[in-house]
């Protein structure tokens, strides 16, 4: 009798085990957790530099030379030159930039920025007004230039597409050396008289390019500008001759690459 209370006590123990065994859940993978990641936006003030090169044209045109002495350069006292174009007035750029951009919905980008650039453009010539001269050597410089610009693009995340135009200015040096001829019709420099005039010229500017947000904050730029500074009209009065100075209307145009890094807040 005791083995068989002890077989049907093992019995219940074991079906007993067997049922909560059966009540137990079974393990489950745990699902991956799914980031949400936002998308880059160009909303912000920015804030950066840039450096690139400038090549363009810089001409005189209507070149009066004036001597109201009637000295060694003009007997008539007044001259009528050729229209005088410097050819390519290319050197370095490098400066800053500050702006604002807001995107909308649709990821078109609008902004205004304004920038402002040191240049080492500059181009000289030498030449003889007519035969039996004056002689001329004369020197276009653009010392520095800014813009002002609206900007309006589409953005595709990261990369932005957009073009700019808006306001230029910029101050442009003309320095200028005349000199009559010797009896052989060489230059004679004992008798050169020299000026040079500054001006701040304004006009327009147009252009596009391409930028790359590298993190939120840190912005990469290529850009192309064509900039026209318009029509200024000259006056350079020459030293040692009290009287004598050359008139003109200079202009100049210039077309710059440059590339840029910002930092946008």
């Amino acid at each position: 009798m005791n083995r068989s209370l002890l077989l049907g006590a093992a019995a219940l123990i074991i079906s007993g085990s067997a049922s909560l065994a059966a009540d137990m859940p079974y393990p489950v993978k745990a699902q991956a957790t799914q980031v949400f990641v936002p998308a880059f936006s160009w909303t912000g003030f920015y804030l950066g530099g840039n450096a690139g090169y400038s090549w363009g044209d810089s001409k005189a045109t209507d070149v009066l030379f004036f001597d109201s002495t009637g000295g060694v350069f003009t007997p008539g006292g007044l001259y009528s030159g050729n229209d005088v174009k410097f050819g390519e007035l290319d050197g370095w750029v490098a400066g800053g930039q500050i702006g604002y951009n807001y995107q909308f919905e649709n990821n078109v980008v609008v902004g205004v920025e304004a920038d402002f650039q040191w240049t080492g453009a500059e181009q000289g010539l030498a030449f003889y007004a007519t035969p039996g001269g004056p002689y001329y050597q004369t020197k276009a410089e653009l010392e520095w230039f800014g813009t002002v610009r609206a900007r309006l693009g589409y953005a595709f995340d990261r990369l932005l597409v957009y073009g700019t135009g808006g306001f230029a200015y910029g101050k442009v040096n003309n320095s200028t050396t005349v000199m009559g001829l010797t009896g052989g019709g060489a230059p004679d420099f004992s008798t050169a008289a020299n000026g040079s005039f500054d001006n701040v010229s304004t006009g327009w500017t147009v252009g596009g390019g391409l930028e790359y947000a590298l993190t939120d904050n840190w912005i990469l730029r290529g850009e192309y500008l064509y900039v026209d500074l318009g029509s200024t009209d000259v006056t350079t009065y020459l030293s040692g001759t009290p009287g004598s100075f050359i008139s003109s209307k200079a202009d100049l145009t210039s077309n710059i690459v440059r590339a840029a890094v910002s930092y946008k807040f």
